[in-house]
């Protein structure tokens, strides 16, 4: 094999792995699996104000408190590899959740940083989370043609992140 198909071969194994890691987020964050998703993530990830893999699991723990159950689903991902072992990311998903007895849909955009470990596993080095909408489920017609398509249970609804 040519070290130009090697390459191209590798970097198909690398997207799939990458492609992997955000649907074994999606069903580790609805299964309640915490401790699963520990390794996910590198060992300085970020996201939001958490730095490091525990501190990012153990706010995504606290955000999900008031939860049932969830259904979260990516629907689309671009890979951009940065170098052998970096790539970029933006995962298009929707997600159904129960919060404080209410089904709530919401439509997020994941802006991704992936780096390879030297185990040679894919892991999140920093996600960004923005909304687009989130609303409860008898209230989704208003999800694109409301000025305030934020409307989180118990908060004041809110102006979208993305669009």
């Amino acid at each position: 094999m040519s070290a130009e198909l090697a390459d191209r071969v590798r970097k198909l194994e690398d997207r799939a792995a990458i492609e992997d890691l955000v649907v074994r987020y999606c069903t580790s964050i609805d299964d309640g699996d915490y401790a699963g998703m520990v390794d996910m993530y590198t060992a300085n990830a970020t996201f939001g104000p958490a730095v490091g893999a525990q501190q990012v699991v153990d706010q995504l723990r606290s955000i999900r408190q008031d939860y049932g159950r969830t259904i979260h689903v990516p629907e689309a991902h671009t890979v951009s590899f940065t170098d052998d072992d970096h790539a970029t990311g933006l995962v298009l998903s929707h997600a159904e959740l129960d919060i404080q007895q209410q089904t709530v849909h919401c439509y997020i955009r994941y802006y991704d940083d992936y780096e390879r470990g030297t185990d040679g596993a894919w892991r999140f080095a920093g996600r960004t989370l923005k909304v687009a909408y989130a609303l409860p489920v008898q209230d989704i017609a208003e999800s694109l043609t409301s000025a305030t398509s934020v409307r989180w249970p118990g908060t004041e609804p809110a102006p979208a992140d993305v669009f």
